[in-house]
């Protein structure tokens, strides 16, 4: 039995992954691991044994474990999937192993950061399965980045996100880190520079909201699985892991409209609707801006 993955989701942050590994979880024929992101090839590949995201995971499995006996639903299964996970040398190998089906025909993971991997990492996953099929969902950059602050600055900061200052909030924005996992025309381009267009499948963030059963099942299709409703999450319709609802002040709208309108009008060539209607987002942000009429 081929025990490869054979599709991965990318991304992007913020844009519903979380949704998706909930919802894809429910059927009868996908296998995801019990860890939603793996990070093997944006961190545990290239760094020590005893790395930050590799305690991460330990305390997580260990906290799991503990839950799980106290329940009463500790297996076997699960354990050894831990032992494996935690305890073997890493390698391409070793990842691979990860994915026993049993049985199943579609076995993946999603990890959002691996929208943002160099060439060379996305060169040695098709190395490990050349036939991968690729998810990518895509979220207005504008919204996707607020998102992203909403949650993560406070933290950061050990702050509220109006109290820290706006040139830093700004300066963040700017930010290699926040700017690539934007830049949804460099990752297609990174990626399809290795996968052919028939193995990538990109969805929207307003489909999650507006259209769920019809994103699910047209995945479930694209992913060579049953397409039946019949393998709905009852959390099909809920929102998972949203950040605190925080308004998006018209400098900062700005901001974003100024460093994406560029990337989204190559964009909006590639894919409709969404993506044009994010562009002219753009567009009227910035003629406000020019205009005066709203930048404090």
């Amino acid at each position: 039995m081929d025990r490869r993955p054979n599709f991965l989701c990318i991304g992007a942050q913020r844009a519903g992954s979380t949704w998706l590994y909930e919802n894809l979880k429910a059927h009868a024929g996908i296998w995801l691991p019990p860890i939603k992101e793996l990070h093997y090839f944006d961190e545990l590949r290239v760094q020590p044994f005893w790395c930050k995201r590799y305690k991460s995971h330990l305390g997580g499995r260990i906290r799991h474990a503990r839950t799980s006996l106290r329940h009463g639903d500790w297996s076997m299964a699960g354990f050894m999937w831990d032992a494996k996970f935690l305890g073997l040398p890493r390698s391409d190998r070793w990842y691979a192993s990860l994915f026993s089906r049993s049985g199943k025909l579609a076995a993946g993971e999603i990890t959002p950061a691996y929208s943002t991997l160099s060439a060379d990492a996305v060169a040695a996953i098709k190395r490990i399965n050349p036939d991968m099929r690729i998810i990518f969902l895509l979220r207005d950059p504008i919204d996707r980045s607020w998102s992203q602050a909403r949650k993560d600055l406070p933290r950061v900061h050990g702050k509220r996100l109006d109290e820290i200052p706006t040139r830093d909030v700004v300066g963040w924005f700017n930010s290699r880190w926040c700017m690539t996992r934007s830049d949804y025309l460099a990752t297609l381009n990174n990626w399809l520079a290795h996968f052919p267009r028939d193995q990538f499948f990109v969805g929207f963030h307003e489909e999650i909201i507006a259209h769920p059963r019809d994103l699910l099942l047209r995945l479930f299709e694209f992913l060579g699985v049953e397409k039946s409703e019949r393998h709905f999450s009852p959390n099909l319709m809920h929102a998972i892991n949203p950040a605190t609802e925080v308004g998006l002040a018209p400098v900062y709208e700005y901001e974003l409209a100024r460093l994406h309108e560029p990337g989204l009008a190559g964009l909006k060539e590639m894919f409709s609707p969404y993506p044009a209607r994010w562009h002219q987002r753009c567009v009227r942000v910035l003629e406000r801006y020019e205009r005066g009429e709203s930048h404090a």
